[in-house]
């Protein structure tokens, strides 16, 4: 867990992105690795080329927070090869806060992404991630403030692209400027003016809109009253036709009701009449029910003879059948048994053949025996040539490793011998060409001369004859000593006799011998074994005897029950026959009861039949003498409806003009309710008036004319101080720069907003492209180093650390010691300075360090040294 919060960082009052720890797998070079940056503020990147340098603290940084990677590939291209999914882990603290983003991508079937933000909450981590990947990003950009592209033109040197911000466009450098200061908040406070000014104007027309169209209805008020008053005369004449309607109604329904009740005295005897008939109708069913169960009956009892004797054969033919159903079981049984016991002789046969078989392999091995004796011997001498090579083998490799020590160290000591005799030679250089002064000085008395200039001529001078001196003497002893010390340990090396080769053949002829050493061993066992299975294969043998002479047995008592089988399915459906017959039997005895008492009621229902028909003639013609009652009844039913319907077109007309007497009076209170409405318009028109006004004004002052152009005057000036300064200490004051954000139009009179650089040096000015790529370099280190410490200067900025890859090799033996002590003399400005460079002399000139070892052949991971 991280502990956040120096003073550092609260006392500048900014907010800080600075890198804790980065933890990358499978992801470009780099297997895996863990890098901690907790305790880093200045540090040299040192290793060989495709270490991974530049992939750890410039790509993955990049990709964990922005997705981005190196120009020309794709992310997946970024998943080592023989892998399929890549990490980035990135820690870094912001805010007062540790922060976590872990990027995955997974190259298996369609490829998978991942992307977690978490921040760190006492000893644990909390997620806060968005809903999606999309959501997620959009997260840590407003977290940091920041795109990929003012990251890395502000914050990151990559290699061969130091002149990220100075080579682009005069338009691009003065957006990215823009960005940089965050002057993109104000054209969001320009969008939000807008909609606030256009809101505004909406409910101010709104209300012009609400106070024309009220005077347009306010005009139609006098004809409403007009209308109120025709529209309560209608309504006074329908209340009398309704009252003259509803008397005539009444006197029509008393006149209806006594029609009615003729017509359901009819009704009634007419529901009788039916009721009777379905009586009738139902005895008639019945009696025809009676009749055929009669006869059912007496088709039985006809043939009560033939039931009587296929009784007495079925009772003969059932006990024949079981009699050949026991038979019948038992050759099923012994066909199961004959089943089984062939199953069992199939077993015993294949257990007599592995049997044989095993008794051949013994034998045979046996016949070997004294071949097996003789491996055996051969074995044990192996063995102990074996064990004297692994006595050897130890002081071998000790020697052997000693000796890559000596050799390695070998190398570093003439490497640093050689650096030092050419920092003197360089030194020496130096006094020799002030030296030489003092021959052109044309100086009457030079050792008694005054002049600074000259004393520090005379002072190299004395000092390059001791220098010249100490060089001529410089003798390496350390070298001859380790050359010694390695000749002696060659020698210990060959002393030992050692011979990986043969001890090798001996590991491989310890291994052929092995399993037949042990087959000798089991010698002796395998002749108990090989009795074993040959009384095994007699047992079988008389096993096999036995079952055969059983399947005989069970084959001849199988043909014997074969004899009166074939006659047992002809009975077997006869028997089905006669049951039919032989069930009829139990029925005789019913059906003589069915008939008798189908008889006694067939006598009552044709009684009741005559009397219902008798009862039905009687109520028909009551019915009919009632006479035609429904025609009179419909006359009334007419005449009632038509002063109903005229009632009713009445109420209608009556319920519609009420509707729009109510509707008329509505339309006056609203028009009253308008004018008062109107009067309220006019009052609240005046102060949004007004208020639209300001918001106009606030558009203007948030646009680019406005409040960004003024930010953009003050902060070019502080970039200049900050670039000068810089610039200044990488050329030894040769050079300074300045900006120009306006330039005249060539087409039309005018102003063109720009922002050009231009380069000042002992021969004038001149823009920065006419540079030498040297000089060029120390430009674009200055302006990107300014444009980082801007970044982290002003209130709301987000990165306080910097990057700086390779570049240092286009700088010439005058200038690279300059550029790098500026380098060290301006990271105290930010949190984190690293630099990532292959010159020695500039990997020495930082006391920290960070080296980085690539993975090896062997599949030894990249390892990562921080100190």
């Amino acid at each position: 867990m991280y502990h956040i919060g120096t003073a550092k960082a609260w006392n500048r009052g900014v907010s800080i992105v600075k890198p804790l720890r980065i933890e990358i797998a499978n992801f470009g070079a780099i297997t895996h690795t863990e890098i901690d940056l907790s305790n880093v503020t200045l540090a040299a990147i040192a290793g060989p080329n495709g270490a991974g340098k530049s992939t750890a603290f410039t790509t993955a940084p990049r990709f964990a927070l922005f997705g981005t990677v190196k120009d020309g590939t794709s992310v997946d291209d970024m998943v080592r090869c023989g892998s399929i999914e890549a990490s980035v882990t990135f820690d870094f603290e912001h805010q007062g806060d540790a922060w976590r983003v872990i990027r995955t991508r997974s190259i298996k079937g369609r490829g998978k992404s991942t992307l977690e933000l978490q921040r760190q909450s006492g000893d644990t981590w909390t997620s806060e991630s968005g809903a999606s990947i999309a959501e997620t990003q959009k997260k840590i950009i407003d977290l940091l403030g920041l795109t990929d592209d003012i990251f890395v033109a502000s914050s990151l040197i990559l290699q061969g692209d130091a002149g990220n911000f100075t080579k682009r466009r005069p338009g691009e450098r003065k957006a990215i400027l823009a960005q940089i200061l965050q002057l993109d908040q104000y054209e969001i406070l320009q969008e939000k003016a807008k909609a606030k000014a256009s809101e505004t104007n909406i409910s101010l027309e709104r209300i012009k809109a609400q106070s024309t169209d009220i005077m347009h209805r306010l005009a139609g008020r006098d004809a409403l009253e007009g209308d109120k008053l025709t529209v309560e005369t209608q309504l006074l004449s329908l209340s009398n036709n309704i009252r003259e309607t509803e008397t005539a109604l009444q006197d029509a329904q008393v006149e209806l009701a006594g029609l009615q009740a003729k017509i359901n005295q009819a009704d009634e005897l007419g529901r009788r009449i039916e009721g009777l008939q379905r009586d009738l109708t139902t005895k008639a069913t019945e009696r025809v029910r009676q009749q055929k169960r009669r006869k059912d009956a007496q088709e039985i009892i006809d043939q009560e003879p033939v039931i009587l004797n296929a009784v007495a054969e079925y009772d003969g033919l059932r006990d024949e059948i079981t009699a050949l159903r026991v038979r019948k079981n038992q050759q099923n049984a012994i066909f199961d048994e004959a089943s089984r016991l062939r199953n069992e002789l199939t077993q015993v046969e294949a257990s007599l053949d592995k049997g044989v078989r095993e008794i051949t392999r013994l034998e045979e091995i046996l016949a070997n025996r004294s071949q097996l004796e003789a491996h055996t011997q051969e074995y044990e001498i192996v063995v102990a040539k074996l064990t004297e090579f692994e006595k050897v083998k130890g002081s071998y490799e000790e020697h052997t490793r000693h000796l890559v020590y000596l050799e390695n160290q070998l190398e570093l000591c003439v490497n640093k011998f050689n650096t030092e005799k050419r920092s003197m030679l360089r030194e020496a250089d130096l006094l020799r060409n002030k030296s030489k002064l003092l021959q052109n000085a044309n100086c009457v008395d030079i050792e008694n001369a005054q002049c600074a200039f000259l004393a520090d001529a005379k002072m190299a001078k004395e000092q390059l004859a001791d220098l010249e001196t100490k060089i001529a003497g410089m003798v390496n002893h350390r070298e001859t000593e380790l050359h010694q010390e390695i000749l002696n340990t060659r020698d210990s090396i060959d002393w030992c006799g050692y011979d990986p080769g043969e001890h090798q053949a001996q590991k491989d002829l310890f291994a052929l011998l092995k399993p037949k050493v042990a087959q000798f061993a089991q010698l002796s066992g395998m002749l108990q074994l090989l009795d074993n299975h040959k009384t095994q294969v007699t047992d079988l043998r008389t096993r096999q005897t036995d079952i055969e002479t059983r399947l005989e047995d069970m084959r001849n008592q199988y043909k014997a029950l074969s004899d009166g089988l074939k006659e047992l399915p002809v009975k077997e459906r006869r028997l089905a026959e006669l049951q039919q017959l032989v069930d009829l039997k139990d029925k005789l005895l019913a059906a003589r009861e069915a008939e008798a008492s189908a008889t006694a009621l067939l006598e009552t229902l044709d009684v009741e039949f005559d009397a219902l028909s008798n009862q039905i003639t009687i109520l028909k013609e009551e019915h009919t003498s009632l006479g035609n009652a429904d025609t009179l009844h419909q006359d009334a039913q007419d005449k009632v409806d038509g002063l109903r319907t005229t009632l009713n077109t009445y109420r209608t007309e009556q319920t519609a003009l009420t509707a729009k007497l109510g509707g008329i009076q509505a339309q006056l209170d609203a028009l009253e309710a308008d004018a008062q409405q109107y009067e309220t318009l006019l009052q609240k028109m005046a102060p949004l008036a007004k208020k639209l006004a300001r918001w106009q004004t606030l558009v203007k002052a948030f646009g680019r004319d406005g409040i960004q152009a003024l930010i953009l005057e003050n902060a070019v000036p502080e970039l200049e101080r900050i670039a000068n300064d810089i610039l200044g200490q990488m050329s030894g004051g040769k050079n300074y720069l300045r900006f120009e954000t306006q330039k005249e139009l060539k087409s039309r009179s005018g102003m063109a907003e720009t922002l050009n650089i231009i380069v000042g040096d002992w021969a004038g000015e001149r823009i920065y492209e006419t540079y030498s790529g040297g000089e060029q370099l120390r430009i674009d280190f200055a302006i990107r180093f300014a444009l980082a410490e801007m970044l982290a200067r002003r209130a709301g900025s987000r990165v306080s650390w910097c990057v700086v890859d390779e570049g240092f090799g286009s700088q010439s033996e005058e200038f690279l010691p300059l550029v790098t002590d500026c380098v060290k003399s301006i990271a105290n400005r930010f949190e984190m300075m690293l630099v990532i460079s292959h010159i020695k002399a500039v990997q020495e000139a930082f006391e920290e360090r960070i080296e980085f070892m690539p993975a090896t052949e062997e599949g030894a991971p990249i390892g990562v040294k921080v100190a």
